[in-house]
């Protein structure tokens, strides 16, 4: 199931906003999803972002922000990850 789960209960956080936005130049498509999850415990609780892809699919960056925190991902050479 795509989304954010808890890490520990496998519960999924439901999803309170989003905003999709997709750019196609010749055969590379950008995509850009800003998704709001809403946390219903009353305290933190460690996630599990889940995003299928297909095989054909590249990722080559990655931005979360959570509570003012702005974590992001840069892959910059796939062969180095494998």
């Amino acid at each position: 199931m795509p989304g954010l789960l808890n890490w520990i209960t496998g519960a999924a956080l439901p999803l309170t906003a989003s905003d999709v936005t997709s750019c196609v130049s010749g055969y590379a498509l950008g995509l850009t999803a800003s998704l709001t999850y809403g946390n219903l415990e009353a305290q933190p609780f460690q996630g599990l972002f889940v995003y299928p892809l297909d095989e054909c699919t590249t990722v080559i960056g990655f931005e979360a922000v959570i509570a003012d925190r702005v974590v992001t991902v840069q892959i910059k050479d796939k062969a180095k990850l494998e």
